[in-house]
């Protein structure tokens, strides 16, 4: 589907001409009656619903673009052969394959109520989307072509905010059910023909697993549950647990696997950092610390730079209200804050494609997708709160340390001397009496 361009500057809004959907036209009648009147809204009422305003907005620098193509985007993956954006919305459960390359929106499919991850594989080029349905109180995997949305597949799988991971060489897909404490695996076969079907089976790991990672070379599969503040490493293969590494609080999805170097970046929303863990140790190296309440990360950069979604929104909370407004900015190496950068209300989802040196946030109560140019030359703002933060975040961690260190020292030798001043009176109460006068005591 063409959507309309205009050339305006770096807006995350589009004017409401840029609209193409569906329109219908109602009869006229002399005498309108108010049941005709009715109609005619619900008609127009459900054709902006079904048919959302497609528009797209160039930009200049450093935002390149804004796409609006429906209602409260969140999740984002990027096809890095072919550059296709595939962008899922919350509701009505809407997928869209965008292609930046040629500015338009190739194919739209609606799958359950609300999409709660979204990933592709790049050797095949299958996009993997889990939905929620509310009324089953379960969600539903769905495998559709890339290049035309079509379903290939769909699968039952527990309630939650599922989480998703796939490993590409083994041709298995991972969700996880938060809520009935299982993630359900789906190994992938593909008959003669070129039909796809799955064979399902379960894992059961931690009270709440939600936040989930494959590197396929090694055969590791990383599980964050957000009750138990761990990552749980499992090998593939044989089922068995390798390692469980804390992290800060609420590890959510998407968790994310460069499997070239083995490191996995973990948010955790509510401790508000970024946790970076060596997966050839399976041990952290860094712990970051980011705007309040993050939800993405993107690391596959061609700047070697990490984007981290401020989104502002305090997981596992009956208050859904939404504060972030930026992007914070990490070296990837060093891993020193540089800085954020305004893209709109409560940006959640975000994805970078390093060869079109771009990065796609998806800014959720903006409705829009922001293109942002993947550039040392940003301009970034606040770093040196966030160095600040950084240092006093590390003292913390180092003063907790020593603070424990020092209550297990205290502890231990209060025993210790309690020990040694029970001990005597123990050994007298042991040893056998002599009577007085040398009397035997027979």
């Amino acid at each position: 589907m063409q959507f309309k361009r205009t050339k305006s500057g770096p807006s995350d809004r589009v004017g409401a001409g840029h609209r193409v959907g569906a329109s219908c036209r109602v009869g006229a009648s002399p005498t309108p009656t108010i049941l005709s009147a009715f109609a005619m809204l619900a008609v127009q009422f459900l054709a902006v619903c079904l048919f959302p305003a497609i528009a797209y907005a160039d930009g200049g620098f450093p935002i390149i673009g804004v796409l609006h193509a429906g209602s409260n985007p969140e999740g984002i993956a990027v096809d890095t052969q072919t550059h296709m954006v595939y962008i899922a919305y919350e509701y009505p459960g809407l997928v869209v394959g965008f292609d930046p390359s040629s500015g338009k929106v190739r194919w739209h499919t609606t799958l359950g109520n609300t999409v709660t991850d979204v990933q592709v594989d790049n050797t095949n080029h299958h996009v993997y989307v889990v939905n929620a349905l509310f009324r089953e109180r379960k969600s539903l995997l769905g495998i559709l072509d890339g290049a035309t949305g079509k379903v290939l597949l769909t699968a039952i799988t527990g309630s939650g905010d599922n989480g998703l991971a796939i490993d590409t060489k083994r041709q298995r897909v991972y969700v996880s059910s938060s809520d009935d404490g299982i993630i359900n695996v789906f190994r992938l076969v593909t008959s003669p023909t070129g039909k796809l079907s799955a064979v399902a089976s379960t894992l059961v790991i931690g009270p709440h697993p939600q936040a989930l990672g494959v590197n396929s070379r090694l055969g590791r599969l990383y599980v964050g549950d957000s009750a138990a503040n761990i990552v749980t490493v499992i090998d593939e293969d044989s089922g068995r647990t390798l390692a469980t590494i804390p992290v800060a609080a609420t590890p959510i999805h998407p968790l994310r696997v460069d499997e070239a170097s083995g490191r996995v970046y973990v948010v955790c929303s509510t401790g508000q950092e970024l946790d970076v863990i060596d997966g050839n140790k399976n041990s952290i190296i860094a712990r970051v610390p980011v705007s309040p309440h993050p939800e993405g990360v993107a690391f596959n950069t061609a700047t070697g730079r990490i984007y981290v979604a401020d989104e502002g929104n305090q997981e596992n909370r009956v208050n859904n209200t939404n504060t972030g407004t930026t992007i914070t900015v990490i070296d990837g190496q060093f891993f020193d804050v540089l800085g954020t950068l305004q893209v709109g209300h409560a940006p959640d989802g975000v994805e970078a494609d390093p060869l079109l040196r771009r990065v796609y946030v998806a800014v959720e109560d903006s409705n829009a997708v922001v293109e942002i140019s993947d550039s040392v030359d940003l301009p970034l703002q606040g770093a040196t709160n966030f160095h600040q933060a950084a240092n006093v975040h590390q003292a913390i961690f180092l003063l907790q340390r020593a603070t424990l260190i020092t209550v297990l020292i205290m502890i231990v030798t209060i025993v210790g001397a309690t020990l040694g001043v029970l001990s005597p009176r123990w050994r007298v109460r042991g040893s056998p009496q002599t009577p007085p006068g040398g009397a035997s005591s027979r």
